[in-house]
């Protein structure tokens, strides 16, 4: 009897399997070499790109957030601004009040004070026509009553003591 290995078929096998093994060896390092280093460059490209992308949008977030700060204190501002301008408005209009007022008192007492010396004049004016036409009135009746012709000079000393008379 002819001894037959149990494992006659297993020679093959593990030739194929060895031959397999040699192939895949070749071919992983044919993949490495060609395609594992453009891959991971890729990835890596991709990673740097993502990373990047995270920095910008934390930067424009940060930039946003300065802006919206920014806003809101010119907002701040321009509001203590508008009002700082209101009460400088009421202000000077409360002191623009005041001045009209007073400009017209003044004007007032001005008209009030040119009104006295107007009376006082026109006053003093009938008083003098007066005097003027009760000298005339005079003249006219001592002339008829002495049926003589006074000088101007003498009708005037006459109108004078009467009008004295007429004080006294």
């Amino acid at each position: 009897m002819e001894f037959q290995p149990v494992f006659a078929g297993a020679e093959i096998s593990i030739i194929n399997t060895l031959w397999y093994l040699i192939v895949f060896s070749i071919l992983l390092l044919a993949v490495k070499h060609y395609a594992w280093g453009p891959v991971k460059d890729m990835m890596e490209k991709r990673r740097q790109k993502v990373i990047d992308d995270l920095d910008q949008a934390a930067s424009d977030r940060k930039k946003a957030e300065i802006l919206a700060n920014e806003r809101e204190a010119a907002l701040k501002n321009s509001r203590q601004e508008a009002t700082h301008i209101l009460s400088v408005a009421k202000s000077n209009a409360q002191k623009t009040g005041k001045q009209i007022v007073s400009e017209a008192k003044a004007e007032a007492s001005a008209i009030r004070e040119r009104a006295k010396a107007d009376a006082a004049q026109a006053k003093t004016d009938a008083l003098k026509e007066a005097r003027n036409e009760v000298a005339d009135l005079s003249v006219t009746i001592a002339e008829k009553v002495i049926a003589k012709n006074l000088s101007a000079a003498d009708q005037k000393d006459l109108v004078d003591q009467f009008i004295k008379g007429l004080n006294d």
